[in-house]
């Protein structure tokens, strides 16, 4: 049995979130620009992030396909990153929180 992506069901499920909230009135789509600028990241940030998922990979805590989306939403560098939409910057950074956070504790 396949396991399920959930780098790539995770950003499927931001997207409806935020379309959701726009429709429903509990957010702009000017606020949810906003918020993607902010989660721009740079060549540190991006070197870091890469380093971990590789790391993660590696150890088992994410699978090749979850590797490989996420070095897909990452592109060449921060200027690729900083290109994707909303949902794919918000989860790349949760999991990239979740991933600093597991290696402080190990």
């Amino acid at each position: 049995m396949a396991m399920i992506n959930r780098v790539a069901y995770g950003i499927a499920r931001m997207k409806a979130q935020i379309e959701n909230r726009i429709l429903e009135g509990l957010t702009t789509k000017e606020a949810v620009a906003e918020a993607s600028v902010a989660l721009n990241i740079n060549f540190e940030e991006y070197c870091v992030f890469q380093n971990l998922k590789s790391e993660a990979c590696a150890s088992g805590k994410l699978t090749t396909d979850e590797g490989m989306t996420i070095y897909a939403c990452l592109g060449s560098g921060p200027a690729s990153f900083n290109k994707q939409t909303v949902e794919v910057k918000t989860i790349l950074t949760k999991l990239l929180s979740e991933l600093l956070k597991s290696k402080c504790v190990a």
